[in-house]
């Protein structure tokens, strides 16, 4: 049958595209991307958060700074655990478990 009008016939001497070793395919780009967001974002809150509370018990029992130190160690403490937790979820390891499990 032939070929519709509309559509080029396959030529063996067009250029290919070079191939590229560091292109990654656009899922493992996007799930990069929210790794490390999560990152960010977990460490920002629990560092505020820690920060904040530690302020307000440094108002309400007149300790200043010691509380708010301590708020910022506890808070970047919190942080690097869910860092921790959130790598384990999306690291290799739990990758494999994932392929394995579907």
């Amino acid at each position: 049958m032939d070929q519709e009008h509309n559509e080029r016939p396959q030529q063996d001497d067009e250029p290919k595209p070079a191939y590229n070793p560091y292109q990654t395919q656009s899922g493992e780009v996007l799930r990069a991307f929210g790794l490390v967001s999560a990152i960010g974002i977990d460490l920002a809150i629990c560092v505020i958060g820690g920060s904040v509370t530690g302020w307000w018990l440094d108002k309400q029992w007149g300790t200043t700074p010691w509380m708010l130190l301590l708020g910022i160690v506890v808070g970047l403490g919190a942080g690097v655990y869910g860092v921790v937790k959130l790598i384990q979820n999306f690291g290799p390891e739990a990758q494999k478990k994932k392929d394995k499990s579907t």
